[in-house]
């Protein structure tokens, strides 16, 4: 077996992975490098049909990906109760996923948590709760729906929105307990404490 058809064995296994992903831009993305790497190998091979079509599939792929990064998406905060029959559905719908960020997090919610469902476009696209002791605010979850994870959600929630200051609180603290939500925190503008804590000081 020469390079060549390893290589068509790698798009192949590209492909493939792009389907596995349940976030919209990361499945063009992947999708796109795939359909690259089978034109590419269907131009090798002299195969005229596979690079043509698969070169129309990256290009499609980019056109995509272009509307995605440039949408003028619509952000909003809409207060909840955490014990709501909505917010329970969700947290019950999506709690293998969640867990898997927040290990210990649970379903049930105290009603005295605030509580808040992320609208994007007037989709709901995540929820969070938190507890408040006067100036800090606790974050318990700030989960997304897989579909809509490109960061834009969490940059208009911590950088935009205004929430934390209409709230009067001068610190927010998270834990971060995975790798992925450590890295998501950082990106936020959360700075590590001990304790796998994390601390966002927001100015006066």
């Amino acid at each position: 077996m020469d390079w060549v058809e390893w290589f068509g064995y790698l798009a192949s296994v590209i492909v493939a992975v792009s389907l596995t992903m349940r976030s919209i831009v990361r499945l063009r993305w992947w999708n796109l490098l795939g359909a690259a790497c089978f034109s590419l190998y269907g131009f090798i091979i002299a195969a005229l049909p596979v690079a043509f079509l698969n070169l129309f599939i990256v290009f499609a792929n980019l056109y995509y990906l272009r509307a995605i990064y440039s949408a003028k998406d619509q952000f909003q905060l809409v207060e909840a109760q955490p014990d709501s029959p909505m917010v329970k559905h969700w947290l019950q719908q999506y709690h293998s996923d969640i867990v898997s960020y927040f290990p210990h997090f649970q379903t049930e919610q105290p009603s005295e948590r605030l509580c808040w469902v992320l609208m994007r476009n007037q989709d709901a696209v995540g929820v969070l709760i938190a507890e408040q002791q006067s100036q800090q605010l606790q974050i318990h979850l700030d989960y997304v729906f897989p579909a809509y994870r490109d960061f834009k959600t969490g940059a208009f929630l911590y950088q935009e929105s205004g929430l934390f200051r209409s709230l009067g609180v001068s610190e927010l603290l998270a834990k971060g307990e995975v790798k992925s939500h450590q890295q998501y925190l950082e990106k936020m503008g959360f700075t590590a404490l001990p304790n796998q804590l994390y601390s966002m000081q927001l100015p006066g």
